[in-house]
């Protein structure tokens, strides 16, 4: 009869409280912090776990680009594979690390040996206090029995040994933390007790033959932290303007209003744009969307020439979008001469002959943006994106302010991200054009979350020719939200050399007209701990009056970039469609106050949340819709 191979019992996990004590507590006192770059976090889930991978976010030093990290650690994970050393350590898990980055972390699923044995060594943390001589005086310690005593009792606490000083008291306090962790991992069964020499053993296991750092490599990593399960992430910052309580308490829909995104151009295709039945299911159809109609206004300077210029052909080689519509125009030779012959006349832009030609049909043609800003900005207002979508969200559900709201695509920025003023003031003539041809607004609301330096010795302030656009719109019945820009902080040259420091009148145009809702960046969930973020811009504008006027989330804001991704964006930009969405919010629940920015404007001024800020700093202070939905 075979017998039965016994399984070998997986280690006892180590509580929490008993860590939390290794990590906190030092000399018969409790910390509140802790020095080593690893977070409590990770130990945690390290001692609940000791042979598994935990997945991890390496934070760069700020020197360090999050590709450099996971270069060097991909590396060293394939270096340390190969040694005879990690043969030593267990690791139930086998899964491989399934390394990757984005623009600011690096995420990687590491085994407790290799988050000691690869990263550590890459933490400035390590070689100050660890691996100060590159690791001998540690190395001969761990050696030899007697000093090996002597650490097994530093361990429980008796640093009386006159051999101690030449150990730092955190090589100590490390020791303690991966050492009863590596003990319990090496353990083979579930009742063997830990002592100190069994803590002091697993640390020379751990580091010996450990690959040091390289020069270029030492401090690339500034902490380890888990990569938890996320559950809201813009989705914090529409939790900070309260759009999620307003909602809830006021039963708010937006579904019958439609806001107007000036910017590079919406994917309209993302599922986080799709229209849905009266059940709440996403239509399976991609071009059945929210983005009502996409324009192309960086066509518009090519369109609008009454005369062709010997550039054109090698102008549509290098634009195919801009070639798209020459065709289209070609193929009606009534229309290009009727448009043609009315530029030429002077007389005023007819839009009705324009309109097919800046068309970006949402057909099999449609051209995707190439630029994500647009899609981020929209997706701040309306994101509605499900896990349980036909297409789902992988993490968790992105929900914008007003996430049933329609919206209209206005392209004033080319794939570069660049555009000039001539093109966004024929986008806001547009908007006020669509309005005009029927009996009620079609678009109550425009988001500008773009900038413009004003120059002041050339025109005075808020009365440049985009300034005077978006006064038009204002007068016009449009809610127009404004970027404060992103010049509140600077470097400037001067004779001593570059210095770094904040600048006041700094809003940019058309955030300095007058009459628009002009929006800086705050912290996108603890506002009131960081204030107004250090890049965005400052008033007063150069004649003096009192901007920007509210504050709203704009760092680490996540949001839907093209094809069908999300990404992480800074700047007022971010902010911006924030106040968008409140002011979208009070149209639909107070129907009247369509039609009347100027109100809209004063309701959100007079409820926002003061931060204790400077005034030219944060305005009246954090958008609150909530707040502003209770005060009419």
């Amino acid at each position: 009869m075979a017998t039965k191979k016994r399984r070998t019992p997986a280690p006892q996990p180590i509580t929490r409280e008993q860590l939390e004590d290794l990590i906190y507590r030092q000399d018969g006192l409790t910390r509140f912090t802790q020095d080593s770059p690893v977070l409590p976090d990770v130990w945690f889930e390290f001692g609940k776990n000791p042979n598994s991978r935990i997945d991890l976010l390496l934070n760069p030093h700020y020197e360090a680009s999050p590709g450099r990290v996971a270069q060097v650690v991909e590396q060293r994970l394939e270096a340390e594979q190969k040694s005879k050393t990690a043969s030593k350590f267990k690791c139930d898990d086998q899964r491989e690390p399934d390394i990757a980055y984005n623009q600011s972390t690096v995420v990687v699923r590491l085994c407790f040996h290799e988050l000691v044995r690869v990263v550590l060594p890459l933490t400035p943390w390590w070689n100050k206090y660890v691996w100060t001589d590159g690791g001998r005086s540690l190395q001969k310690f761990l050696s030899e029995k007697k000093t090996r005593q002597i650490l097994a009792r530093a361990i429980e606490g008796d640093m009386s040994d006159p051999m101690m000083r030449q150990i730092d008291p955190q090589v100590i306090w490390m020791m303690r933390v991966i050492g009863t962790i590596g003990a319990r991992a090496m353990s083979t069964g579930r009742t063997r007790a830990i002592t100190p020499m069994s803590i002091v053993d697993a640390c020379a296991n751990l580091v010996r033959d450990v690959l040091a750092a390289k020069d270029n490599e030492i401090g690339i990593v500034w902490s380890v932290t888990r990569n938890r399960a996320a559950e809201v992430a813009i989705w914090k910052s529409t939790m900070a303007v309260k759009a999620d309580a307003a909602r809830r308490l006021f039963e708010v829909s937006c579904k019958h209003l439609s806001w107007a995104i000036i910017d590079s151009g919406i994917d309209a295709t993302h599922p986080a744009f799709r229209m849905r039945d009266n059940t709440g299911k996403a239509d399976d159809n991609k071009f059945k969307t929210r983005v009502t109609a996409t324009y192309d206004f960086t066509l518009i300077r090519y369109l609008l020439r009454s005369q062709q210029t010997p550039e054109d052909e090698a102008e549509l080689a290098k634009r195919p979008r801009l070639a798209k519509a020459v065709k289209r125009m070609q193929k009606d030779p009534a229309l290009a001469k009727q448009l043609r012959q009315s530029l030429q006349s002077g007389r005023e832009i007819d839009w009705e002959l324009l309109k097919p030609l800046i068309e970006v049909p949402h057909n099999d043609d449609y051209v995707v943006p190439q630029h994500s800003h647009g899609t981020h900005v929209a997706g701040i207002v309306a994101a509605d994106w499900r896990t349980d979508d036909p297409e789902p969200s992988q993490d968790y559900a992105f929900r914008g302010v007003c996430p049933d709201m329609k919206l209209y695509d206005l392209r004033v920025l080319d794939d570069e991200g660049q555009g000039d003023e001539f093109s966004c003031i024929a986008a806001m003539q547009f908007v006020r054009y669509l309005n005009a041809h029927k009996d009620l607004m079609m678009i109550h609301g425009v988001n500008l979350s773009l900038s413009i330096k004003h120059d002041v010795a050339n025109f005075a302030c808020g009365s440049t020719p985009v300034c005077e656009e978006a006064n038009r719109l204002v007068n016009g019945g449009i809610v127009v939200v404004a970027a404060a820009g992103n010049f509140g902080y600077l470097q400037f040259v001067t004779t001593r050399g570059t210095q770094e420091g904040y600048q006041s009148i700094s809003i940019t145009d058309p955030g300095n007209t007058e009459s628009v809702i002009t929006v800086g960046a705050t912290h996108r969930d603890s506002a009131h701990l960081y204030g107004v973020s250090y890049f965005s811009s400052r008033g007063p504008t150069g004649d003096g009056r009192l901007k920007p006027d509210l504050v709203a989330p704009g760092e680490k804001i996540v949001s839907t970039i093209p094809a069908g991704e999300t990404q992480r964006m800074d700047g007022t930009s971010m902010a911006a469609p924030h106040v968008s969405g409140a002011a979208a919010l009070l149209l639909a629940r107070y129907g009247e106050l369509i039609g009347r920015p100027t109100r809209v404007k004063e309701i959100l001024c007079k409820t926002a949340t003061d931060l204790g800020r400077e005034r030219y700093f944060q305005g009246a202070g954090m958008v609150d819709a909530l707040r502003a939905l209770q005060s009419v």
